[in-house]
């Protein structure tokens, strides 16, 4: 039985920090590199087109202001989504303000109604910044990709993610997970 929807933000933080210290020009190690490759929840999507090597050559490419040469397709997508980051720092605080307000665990008596014989007591649902899919599910994981998430620039319409507004798909999301 459920008990609780946890959201998990520590990849998008840790991004948070690397574009703005990047922004500013401050130098990062290429240990952090390697620490957000090691991450639970972007370990658990990478592949033989996007490794963790893939993550330390986007992010030092993005930070030493260089050339992306020879990437994959996945590679090229991560450095296209951190570069659109950086271009206005204020974006990924619009598209993260909602997720940090989040309370998922509203649904929690909903979903036990109608997934009775789910059998785990809590589902971490983690937001992070990846390349290609708006999502994963792996290794007992729900990988939201952080990038996915549109905002009104205006403020008339709550974020979405596939047309969506980012509740109501991450509770699809987490249907289709205990459905599994």
């Amino acid at each position: 039985m459920l008990k609780r929807i946890e959201i998990n933000l520590e990849p998008l933080e840790i991004l948070l920090y690397y574009w703005s210290a990047v922004a500013d020009r401050e130098k990062v190690a290429e240990s952090f590199f390697t620490d957000v490759a090691n991450m639970d929840s972007v370990k658990a999507v990478l592949d033989d087109q996007f490794d963790a090597e893939s993550i330390r050559k986007v992010l030092s490419a993005i930070q030493n202001r260089e050339k992306l040469s020879g990437a994959t397709k996945p590679e090229l997508k991560f450095w296209n989504n951190n570069m659109w980051m950086m271009e206005d720092l204020e974006m990924p605080q619009m598209m993260s303000a909602p997720i940090k307000k989040m309370n998922l665990n509203t649904y929690v008596e909903e979903l036990n109604q109608e997934f009775p014989n789910f059998d785990r007591e809590e589902i971490t649902v983690y937001f992070a910044p990846l390349h290609l899919e708006t999502y994963y599910i792996t290794n007992d994981m729900l990988i939201i990709n952080f990038f996915r998430i549109m905002v009104d620039l205006f403020g008339d319409n709550p974020p979405k993610i596939d047309g969506v507004p980012v509740e109501e798909f991450v509770i699809a999301r987490i249907k289709e997970y205990m459905g599994r």
